[in-house]
């Protein structure tokens, strides 16, 4: 279940700090208004008429003027569980104790099934060949420190050794270390969060109700970013939601479409460039994410510096989406 590729990525320690300010105050600004004008598409409620004409066609791949009409303002609405299986990658993390470190080559998993169970939601504008994306995806990222998310016990705990360059509170790192050593805790739960927009091309359709697409789209990381140090009070742990960089998404798949219902299947390539502050700050509530965000926000506004330094890293995960939704609006025929 929690494969993963081997595969490294490596980062550039001398860029992060700055790279970390310039995305603090770029996501910051982009995903608040991108979340209000989501809110906002979101309040407005559109009406379901019946779709007896598509029901009983079973679909074309090139519709007509007229189908076109009745197809225009149609939002598909769905949800999806997926299995990430994450690559390898590098971890630099600066500490006002001295602390300016890169881990090499951490591995990350997922615990899909893990509550809440790892997936997303989305809504899709048109069924025309070119259609347009909001998808919010969940899932999970928890370094090998032999606990599974939330620091839960697991059969078969793995606890990583990891190669360092750097300094680690003011002394020169060991070439290796035991990630317990350094960390008690290092996730990226409740989720591993991307917010993701993403134009989708429909090809022609390879059945009467089948329909195969594509996508490439990109958009913000919004991880609960869980960082716990050995032997340290509950004022240096850091359990919030934040604005951690920017995220990309490939994808590709097919739609089994019958009536309003569609059931779809696609592969996902996403990718998220985290740069996280140690504030020590906790999530007001479990699942507080808009006040969390807000939090950051008001602390970006202010020009406040995180506390306890800042940990950077990437996510890039492969994985199978299995979802199904339901078409809502369109104009009726005839009517």
């Amino acid at each position: 279940m929690h494969a993963t590729l081997r595969s490294r990525i490596d980062l550039n320690p001398s860029a992060s700090a700055p790279l970390g300010a310039a995305v603090d105050k770029f996501t910051a600004i982009a995903a608040a208004g991108i979340l209000c004008a989501v809110a906002v598409s979101a309040s407005l409620s559109a009406s379901i008429e019946p779709d007896d004409a598509a029901s009983a066609r079973g679909g074309v791949s090139t519709p007509s003027p007229e189908e076109a009409r009745s197809d225009s303002g149609k939002v598909f609405v769905g949800g999806y569980v997926a299995q990430p299986f994450y690559a390898r990658s590098d971890v630099h993390m600066t500490r006002p104790d001295g602390t300016d470190i890169t881990l090499k080559g951490l591995g990350w998993d997922g615990d899909a099934l893990q509550f809440p169970i790892d997936g997303g939601v989305r809504a899709v504008t048109g069924t025309q060949p070119l259609a347009f994306m909001v998808d919010f995806l969940h899932n999970k990222a928890v370094s090998r420190l032999g606990k599974g998310a939330h620091g839960r016990k697991i059969a078969n705990p793995v606890i990583e050794d990891a190669d360092t360059v750097g300094t680690l509170k003011g002394e020169p790192a060991p070439p290796r270390v035991k990630l317990t050593d350094v960390f008690e805790r290092l996730e990226f739960t409740h989720g591993h969060n991307v917010l993701l927009f993403t134009p989708i091309l429909r090809f022609a359709n390879v059945t009467p109700r089948i329909r195969p697409y594509i996508g490439v789209g990109a958009g913000f990381a919004l991880p609960h970013v869980e960082v716990w140090f050995p032997g340290e009070s509950k004022e240096h742990k850091t359990n919030e939601y934040q604005y951690a960089g920017p995220a990309a998404q490939v994808l590709a798949g097919f739609e089994i479409k019958t009536g309003r219902v569609s059931v779809f299947v696609e592969y996902k390539h996403t990718f998220a460039w985290i740069s996280a502050a140690l504030t020590g700050d906790r999530s007001w509530l479990n699942f507080d994410m808009p006040g969390d965000l807000l939090r950051g926000l008001g602390r970006w506004w202010r020009g406040e510096e995180p506390k306890f330094g800042r940990i950077s890293t990437t996510l890039a995960a492969d994985q199978i989406a299995v979802g199904a939704g339901y078409w809502l609006g369109g104009q009726s025929q005839g009517r």
